[in-house]
């Protein structure tokens, strides 16, 4: 071969994109031993610190017949600063929704690695599922706190166990509680049947209504 050849050759390698991955095959390839001790290493990590982060916020117990402080001193690893009930609870529902997808995401990860069947495409979704877990704990939270599914009292008759039960329960069925969510939002803003002006014709009856509307004005013009 010339090297005149030669270079055409390499100029046309050179000029070629390069190849695009197939949206099918993005992540299917199994993750490495490697890959399985660092997202367990994380996962642990992940479970002291919220462990530990929720020992640190829950409120200690009152005494009978004492009244419920409304803010009190918190010591989180070399600080000791003062919070309220309302922002304990929070973070007492973040923390223990974060734990319940936790539960979910070990689970889901102990089971794929023993089948030999771990991907890379489920990394970020186990990664990520913590911090939806305390997304959707907090607003399940707050529907409950306004009021949807039952009233609820003041923060100071509130019971840590029932809120910390709850959101763990959310982060562990994360889908089920989305789905919850959805519907109570399609309750609010459904619109009831009887306020539908006389006029509404439904969008897949508008082609029908036309011709009708065009006909009937057609009539009327031939009777004047």
């Amino acid at each position: 071969m010339s090297d005149e050849a030669r270079m055409a050759t390499e100029v046309k390698e050179e000029c070629k994109e390069p190849a695009v991955p197939e949206l099918g095959k993005v992540g299917a390839s199994a993750v490495g031993p490697i890959g399985i001790v660092l997202m367990m290493a994380y996962e642990i990590l992940l479970g002291i610190s919220f462990l530990y982060s929720l020992l640190a916020f829950w409120p200690s117990p009152t005494p009978a017949g004492g009244s419920a402080a409304t803010s009190s001193p918190v010591t989180f690893l070399f600080w000791t600063f003062p919070i309220s009930d309302e922002v304990r609870l929070l973070l007492i529902v973040g923390l223990a929704g974060a734990l319940g997808s936790l539960v979910h995401v070990v689970r889901s990860l102990s089971w794929y690695v023993g089948n030999r069947q771990l991907v890379r495409s489920w990394l970020a979704k186990y990664i990520l599922l913590p911090f939806v877990g305390t997304t959707l704990a907090l607003v399940f939270y707050f529907v409950i706190r306004a009021g949807f599914f039952s009233p609820a009292g003041p923060v100071e008759q509130t019971n840590p166990f029932h809120l910390a039960a709850l959101a763990a329960l959310a982060g562990m069925f994360s889908d089920q509680v989305a789905e919850k969510l959805r519907e109570v939002l399609e309750t609010l803003l459904a619109t009831p049947k009887g306020r539908r002006g006389a006029d509404h014709v439904p969008p897949g009856q508008e082609a029908k209504a036309k011709p009708q509307e065009k006909g009937q004005g057609e009539g009327a013009s031939g009777g004047e």
